[in-house]
């Protein structure tokens, strides 16, 4: 049998190979490429071909990758950034710029510096709106990027992320206790801590919180009395209660206005963000404006 030639495959055959990894579907790949299903099987084959391997097996109404077909994935990913990023456009005028510039925040401690954005956007590029969306949990950062659902988005360091993305520093923040001063002081020692009935925005995802950690290490554990989806309503929320919070301090100026705050009697690290964007843009000119104007906003 004729050994096939690697260098015949092109960006579409792996663009095919890599949505399949995903969806776990050959019809529902020919959708999303506006394909029929004989196409992406004939696609399919091409690949296997090259590389050698079945690359998928039947698993109940879907298919799954081999390990083989896992093992090239990442591989096949950065080539593909790689040639998206061949065609980026080096030449930007950002005061023509219609589309919306949309970025994934984490938190709205970064409401000071998304504010100063904003007028930085509607200085610079005034036909353009800023869209904001959450990203939680943090884990959604990949998806989110790789999606194109997002230009660039802040996260909390502390994921690994692919080879398809990159990221620089952006800020970091001190974490604080904050609670009502009408209800209860402030807290002045461990024991006094780990006994509090503490409140906690439940951001999803599998990500230990460091202050559990941070107690877990000294044979503590902390009684969660309180969980809100997002941070600006566990702020609200624990108005007029005794719950005490642990959240970055910038908070104080935005959300938690109305809260007190003291330093945590635990050593806790500093949250630290940054920024994040997948490797199809590193040569944007629309891309490189954005982060570097996001940059020059940054506190």
């Amino acid at each position: 049998m004729e050994k096939f030639d690697p260098f015949r495959l092109d960006g579409h055959t792996l663009r095919v190979f890599a949505k399949v990894c995903e969806t776990g579907s050959v019809s529902r790949t020919a959708e999303l490429f506006d394909l029929n299903q004989s196409t992406i099987s004939h696609t399919l084959d091409k690949m296997r071909g090259a590389v050698g391997d079945a690359l998928f097996v039947k698993t109940g109404r879907g298919i799954s990758p081999t390990e083989r077909a896992l093992s090239i994935l990442p591989r096949v990913e950065e080539l593909l950034a790689g040639i998206e990023g061949l065609v980026a456009t080096e030449d930007y005028d950002a005061s023509r710029e219609t589309k919306p510039l949309v970025i994934g925040i984490p938190t709205p401690a970064l409401l000071d510096e998304m504010r100063a954005l904003y007028h930085a956007v509607a200085t610079v590029a005034p036909k353009a709106a800023l869209h904001l969306r959450r990203l939680a949990p943090r884990e959604y950062v990949v998806p989110m990027l790789e999606h194109g659902e997002a230009d660039v988005v802040i996260a909390v360091k502390g994921l690994r992320y692919p080879s398809t993305l990159n990221h620089c520093h952006y800020g970091s923040d001190r974490l604080m206790v904050f609670y009502d001063p009408t209800r209860r002081g402030s807290v002045l020692t461990l024991q006094d801590y780990a006994e509090a009935r503490h409140g906690v925005a439940g951001f999803g995802g599998n990500t230990k919180s460091v202050v559990s950690s941070a107690l877990k290490d000294l044979g503590l554990q902390r009684q969660i009395a309180l969980a809100a989806p997002t941070a600006s309503m566990l702020g609200e929320l624990i108005l007029g209660t005794d719950i005490i919070a642990t959240m970055p301090q910038r908070l104080a100026g935005s959300a938690y206005a109305g809260l007190a705050t003291c330093p945590p009697p635990v050593p806790l690290p500093d949250v630290v963000y940054e920024l994040v964007w997948h490797r199809r843009y590193d040569h944007s000119g629309r891309n490189s404006w954005l982060r570097e104007l996001i940059m020059s906003t940054a506190s």
